[in-house]
């Protein structure tokens, strides 16, 4: 979310949660080639829709959404 909200192009495992999380926002490699060859392609091959869908996504998931949610899952145990 970091690199995101900097604009950092990323380069991420291939794993459906991360593909939930990330979508078009990240390039996706299951093996450490095809992670090398999506970062190559994401500092190569800059899109400003990528860059502005990832600072969409990071500025939805705050520290302050992520400690208010914890909080709310919490209160609805006790």
């Amino acid at each position: 979310m970091e690199a995101s909200a900097a604009r950092v192009p990323l380069a991420v495992r291939d794993l459906p949660v991360l593909r939930e999380v990330f979508g078009p926002a990240a390039r996706f490699g299951a093996s450490p080639e095809e992670l090398a060859a999506g970062l190559d392609q994401a500092l190569t091959q800059r899109g400003p829709a990528r860059q502005t869908t990832g600072r969409e996504l990071a500025a939805r998931h705050t520290w302050d959404t992520a400690a208010r949610r914890h909080l709310d899952f919490h209160r609805c145990l006790g």
